[in-house]
Formats: structure tokens, sequence, C-alpha cells
């Protein structure tokens, strides 16, 4: 009878311990559970979960230890029982049960992410690995109001008002001729939304740079822009054609160009960005990059700029309007943007003025024709035109040829003229995915078309550099390439051919459109 008495006490102790233990192992978690829905700034951080914590504390008291011990042996002389064989194992209550099991605790730090500026508002992210494998600067991403920015590209606002050879205007024409050369920018965020931007541009014909003050826009916000710029190079207008025309020396025209403007940015709607400015530049033409020689007429007498003295003072009104819908500003694969550009020039103490309206369009079709890898296939359609009144100098008309306008021609090899329509077809497909300094690499190919005219314009222009160059006026090229996202921007590898049967080998940073 004393067995069955001490027996019983000991099962009665184990289902009493059985449940104080449940109960409480319930408490906690209803407890984790309403601390999950509480907001994150009224949460504790514990160093270990609550309720394993408080089960160590309940189990090291003097009660709860005589309660564990009955269950224990409750348990032990329940299994032993032959009726109770087949009864299934209940899962341990035991504090040590409940605790995790021990690891060693390692200190992780967060890996700074670090970004590389790139145009169009795309950043490639870059570990501290690939960093160090990359020969460009750059800096932590996150929220400093002091962050440094380094790219291989000029990063400038777009759309802008500001005039330099640096930036975005609202069609693609030549503005310069460089041969080799390297482009980098330079951003210092200053706090607040205010930054300073330098863009430099060097080569062998070309030096320029274009410093900036801008308070940083997010949609819908207006703001405003300042720069500051100098651009001494060859120029399309003087260039290209059957034939060759130099200065009265014998050397290469230069252009150059002093000046600066100031901007304000003009929410339009949703996606649609604007801005209006004023430029005020000293344009001449020399023979050097550092000549003092300046020159009004090339060797057969035509005018290079409209003030017989060689140098122009030339202030421009300019509006610049641009509706992006793209799906990806740097990488597009779907979507469309509209450009559209007003500007109105005159020289200072003279009467000499012009009008110059343009746009463009681009649209990125999906379009699943054939690929070599998984990846968007797209067919970019662009259509650009514009035109001119007045009297327009050499150094304003639109340039047609070049890398990032007919492909295959020089810079300005079709034409200079007042007026002008260019247009491209590009399919873009898969080509393969690589791994470079750690980074995933899609490599997509292209199939292009372009084309463009000048409508026998040439003649309007001062000087007429088209005609004096005997250049055709209007021809397509086309032809195969390779590009991909590089962690130091867009590069592409391309093979254009003419109409004429001339042919280049394009290698450049920077989309064609």
């Amino acid at each position: 009878m004393r067995g069955f008495r001490g027996f019983s006490t000991l099962l009665l102790l184990g289902a009493a311990s059985n449940l104080v233990l449940t109960a409480a192992t319930a408490a906690h978690a209803q407890e984790a559970e309403l601390r999950l829905a509480a907001p994150p700034s009224i949460q504790a951080a514990p160093s270990q979960p609550d309720a394993v914590t408080d089960m160590v504390e309940l189990a090291s008291t003097p009660a709860a230890v005589a309660l564990q011990s009955g269950a224990i042996a409750g348990e032990a002389i329940a299994a032993e029982s032959p009726e109770n064989q087949a009864i299934e194992p209940q899962p341990s209550t035991r504090a040590d049960d409940l605790q995790p099991a021990s690891q060693p605790v390692q200190a992780v730090a967060p890996a700074a992410n670090f970004t590389l500026g790139q145009p169009e508002n795309s950043l490639t992210s870059l570990d501290a690995e690939t960093l160090a494998q990359v020969p460009t600067l750059v800096s932590p991403e996150g929220d400093q109001p002091d962050r440094f920015f380094f790219s291989t590209v000029t990063g400038l606002s777009d759309p802008t008002a500001l005039q330099s050879s640096m930036r975005r205007r609202a069609v693609r024409t030549p503005i310069k001729s460089t041969g080799i050369a390297i482009v980098a920018s330079a951003r210092q965020r200053l706090g607040g939304t205010s930054s300073v931007n330098l863009a430099v541009e060097a080569g062998e014909h070309i030096l320029g740079f274009d410093l900036g003050y801008t308070t940083t826009r997010d949609p819908g916000d207006g703001g405003f822009g300042v720069n500051f710029f100098n651009q001494r190079s060859w120029f399309p207008a003087f260039r290209g054609g059957d034939r060759d025309v130099d200065l009265p020396n014998g050397d290469t025209p230069w252009l150059h160009r002093l000046g600066g403007g100031v901007e304000v940015f003009l929410p339009l709607g949703d996606e649609i960005e604007s801005a209006l400015g004023v430029t005020y530049q000293r344009v001449s033409v020399r023979d050097d990059f550092f000549s003092n020689d300046i020159f009004s007429e090339d060797e057969d007498g035509n005018a290079l700029t409209l003030d017989g003295s060689g140098i122009d003072d030339l202030v421009t009104v300019n509006f610049a309007v641009a509706a992006d819908r793209r799906n990806d500003g740097a990488y597009s694969t779907e979507g469309s943007i509209l450009r559209f550009g007003a500007d109105q020039g005159f020289l200072i103490d003279t009467s000499d003025a012009f009008t110059r309206l343009s746009a463009s369009y681009i649209s990125y079709i999906p379009l699943n024709l054939f690929g070599f890898n998984e990846g968007p296939r797209t067919l970019v359609f662009l259509v650009q035109g514009g035109t001119m009144f007045g009297d327009v100098p050499p150094y304003e008309a639109f340039n047609i040829g070049g890398d990032n306008s007919v492909r295959g021609f020089a810079g300005g090899g079709i034409g200079t003229g007042t007026s002008f329509l260019q247009t491209t077809l590009e399919y873009r497909f898969p080509v393969a995915s690589l791994n470079l300094f750690s980074q995933d690499i899609d490599l997509r190919g292209a199939l292009f078309v372009d084309y463009g005219t000048d409508f026998g314009s040439g003649d309007e222009v001062i000087g007429e550099p088209a005609i004096a160059r005997d250049k055709p006026g209007d021809g397509f090229g086309f032809g195969a390439g390779l590009q991909a996202r590089l962690p130091i921007g867009f590069g592409r590898v391309e093979f254009a051919f003419t109409d004429n049967g001339d042919s280049r080998v394009i290698v450049t940073l920077g989309d064609r459109f």
C-alpha cells in the first residue's frame, strides 16, 4: 500500500510539473507573439530568447527541482509498467532539453555596400573584393550627406538646359570629335539636397570640363543648377566629307568654348521633368589646344564664326523636357522616353540670332525573335529630328553621322545642316552570362540599321561647311555588336558598315541611345 501511495505521489508530482512548465511555456510564447506584433521602436533586444531564459530560471528554483525530479521518477516507473509499454513517449519538458544547442557566438559586422556611379539613374553594387580590382574611386552607399561618387561617364543632370559638350541634349547629334579619349566625373554631396559635380574629358583631340552645382531633384520637386565649362576640340562640322578643308596655316580647326549658365528645374507631371536656363559662351576657332591664334575663316575663305573678329559672344535661352517611362535608365528593355528642346540664341552687340527646335522618341519593345541565353529580347526604335531658323553658325548646326548617330560614318561625316531626320532600328538579344570581378555580367548582342539626312539644308549654315567638304547629305549604316553593363559602365563593341562601302569598329562606354 505504501508503495502504491508513493507511486501515486510521484505521478501527481510529475503531472503537476508538466502543467507548470507547459503553462510557463505558453505564457512566454504568447508574450513573444505580442513582442513581435509591437512596433520595432518598443521591442526589446534580448541577448537570448526570453522563454528559454525564464524557463532556465524557473528550473533552478527548489520547487521546480523537486517537481522535475518527481516527473522524471514518475516517467521512469510508468515506463516499466507492463500496461504502459505501448504508450508513445511524450516530448521532454526538461529545461536542458528546451535550451538550444550551445554554439560559439561570432560577432558579424554588417558588410559595407559600395556603389559605382553610372548615367541615367542606374547604380551597380560592388563588394569590397571587387572594388580592390576595379581602377575607379567609389564610396560607401547609404544616407551619408557627404558621400562621394566617381564614375567613368558624365553623370550630369538630365534633362538639362545648360549647354556644354558633356551635357545631354534633346537629340544626339555629334557636337565634338574626340579621337581616343576618356571621360570621368565626380560628385560630392554637400548635405541636404545639393551637390557639386565635375566632369572631365581628355583625349587626343579634346580637352574639357564641366563644373556645376545642383540641388538634388526628387520626382515632383523643383530645383536649380549652375555650371562653368570649357571645351577645346576638333569639331564635326569642320571634319568628314570627301574633301579636307583646313585653316589658312594648314592646321585642323579647333573649336574653343568657354562659358557658364544657370537653370531651374520645372516638374510638369508624373515622370515628366523639364529645365529652363540661360547660357553664355565665348566661342572661337583656333589651331591647337592652347593656341592664342584666332581664325574667322578657313583656307577657302568660308566663315567659321558669325563675328568677323573670330570670336562670338553667344547667349542662348534653352528649354528641355523629357517624359521618361523606361524600366531602367541605363539598361532599358521596355518602355519609352520622349525628349523635346527649344533654344533661342543671339550674339551680343550684333543682330545675329537663331531659333532651334528638336525632338526625339525612343521605344523599347519586348520582341522574342531569337537569342542564345536566358534574358530579355528587345527591339529598340529611335526617331529624332530638328530644324533651325535665322543666322545659324556652323558650331550650332545639326551634325549627322558618328558612333552615336549613323554608325559607320565619322562624326559629322554625312552632313551639317539646319534641319535633319535620323532613325534607328536595333534588335538586342542575350548571348551569354559571365562572371567578372565576382559580378554577374549579362552579355548581349545587337543588330542595327541607322539612317540620317540633312534634307539638303547644308547651304543654309553660315560658311556652308558641308558643301565645302562635299558631305553626301544622307546615308545609312548597319552592323552588329556586343554590349554589356560592366562595373565601370555600359560597354559596347560594334562593327559598322555604310552604304558607300566604308566601315568602322566602335569601342566605347555609353549606350547608343
